[in-house]
C-alpha cells in the first residue's frame, strides 16, 4: 500500500527494541559482575588487609553495625575521630562519619596514622579540601599539609566507595595502602569495635588505655593482645570490654590468668582500705568487675560496661 506502513513493520521494530533492551540488560549485569569481581574491598576484612605490615596498633570500627544498633554515640569519642587532622578532614569534605561512613580500619605506629574508610564519598569535595589546604591532586592522588608542621594528609580512592588516607611526615605515605594489600591478619572476631595492640606499645604502658596499663607487665609476655567491644554478659551491662591475650603456651596463659585475678583483688582491697566501694559510674566499678578464663593458650578477659559509666563519660 502506498503512503502506508508495510504490514509487520511495527511488530519488527518492537522485536528489535525488545532484543536491544535485553542485550543492554545483560551487558549491564555482566559489567556489574565484572566490577564486583575486580573490587579490592568486598568485606570488612579486606579493609584491614590494606593496612601496612609491621608492628602497628590496628583498630577497626563497623560503623554501620553500631549505627543500626543505635550504639554509634558510645564510640564517637574514640581516638580516630578525636585526631585533629582527621576531624578537620571529615568537617571540610562534608563527610559526616556518623551518617556517611560504613566501616573504618586504621593503624598507627605512634608517628603515622593510616585509615581505610568505606562509605559514601564526595570526591569533588575531597579535591577541594586538598586545594584549600595548600595541597594538590595529581591524577587520583591528593596531598595537603596537615595542621601539625611537617606532616601531610595524603589520600586516594581505592574504589568509588573506599578511600585510603595517611597522616604522616611522608607526603606519599598513603602509597603503603595501595591494593592488593600486605597485612595478613584478618578481623580477629565478629565484634564491631576492636584494637590489636602493637607489641612495642606494650613496652611503653603510658601510651595504653587504663585497663591495659594496669596489666601491662603481665601482657608483655603475650604473642598478641586484642581489645574489643562485645555483647553484654550480664543484664546490668550495655556491652562488655573483652580481652583476648595470646601466650606462647597454656601454662604461661594460666599463670597470667592468676596474675590478672590477683591484680583485680588487690584493687578491691585497696579500695576497701580507703573505705570505698567500687563505683559503677567510674573505672573502679569497671576494673573490679573483670573476670578471666583460659581457652587453650589464650587468656579471655571481660569487663561489663554499665549505663552508669556511660552516663558519667558523656
Amino acid at each position: 500500500m502506498e503512503g502506508g506502513t508495510r504490514p509487520g513493520a511495527g511488530g519488527g521494530l518492537r522485536v528489535f527494541l525488545a532484543l536491544f533492551a535485553a542485550a543492554a540488560t545483560i551487558a549491564a549485569l555482566l559489567f556489574g559482575v565484572d566490577y564486583y569481581r575486580h573490587r579490592f574491598v568486598r568485606s570488612n576484612a579486606d579493609l584491614v588487609k590494606l593496612l601496612p605490615p609491621g608492628d602497628l596498633t590496628i583498630f577497626f570500627v563497623d560503623v554501620a553495625m553500631l549505627r543500626q544498633a543505635n550504639l554509634l554515640n558510645l564510640v564517637t569519642g574514640i581516638a580516630p575521630a578525636a585526631e585533629k587532622d582527621y576531624a578537620e578532614f571529615v568537617s571540610q569534605t562534608q563527610f559526616d562519619y556518623t551518617l556517611d561512613m560504613d566501616a573504618l580500619a586504621g593503624a598507627s605506629d605512634g608517628e603515622q596514622l593510616f585509615f581505610v574508610i568505606r562509605g559514601r564519598l564526595r570526591w569533588d569535595k575531597l579535591r577541594q579540601y586538598a586545594a584549600a589546604h595548600g595541597g594538590a591532586c595529581r591524577d587520583d592522588y591528593c596531598k595537603a599539609p596537615a595542621s601539625k608542621p611537617g606532616r601531610w594528609a595524603n589520600f586516594f580512592p581505592v574504589q568509588p566507595d573506599v578511600i585510603a588516607l595517611a597522616i604522616s611526615r611522608n607526603s606519599a605515605a598513603a602509597d603503603l595502602l595501595r591494593p592488593p594489600g600486605r597485612r595478613v591478619q584478618e578481623q580477629p572476631n565478629g565484634n564491631p569495635v576492636w584494637v590489636r595492640v602493637a607489641q612495642s606499645a606494650l613496652k611503653t604502658p603510658s601510651s595504653l588505655p587504663l585497663p591495659l596499663r594496669i596489666f601491662a607487665v603481665i601482657l608483655q609476655a603475650t604473642d598478641s593482645v586484642v581489645l574489643s567491644l562485645g555483647p553484654p554478659r550480664s543484664g546490668q551491662a550495655v556491652f562488655s570490654v573483652q580481652l583476648d591475650a595470646g601466650f606462647p603456651n597454656e601454662p604461661s596463659a594460666d599463670t597470667a590468668r592468676t596474675q590478672f585475678e590477683i591484680q583485680t583483688k588487690m584493687l578491691k582491697l585497696e579500695l576497701a582500705r580507703e573505705h570505698q566501694q567500687p563505683n559503677p559510674a567510674d573505672l573502679t566499678g569497671l576494673l573490679t568487675a573483670g573476670s578471666f578464663q583460659v581457652v587453650k593458650r589464650h587468656v579471655i578477659g571481660s569487663w561489663p560496661v554499665r549505663k552508669d559509666l556511660l552516663s558519667a563519660l558523656q
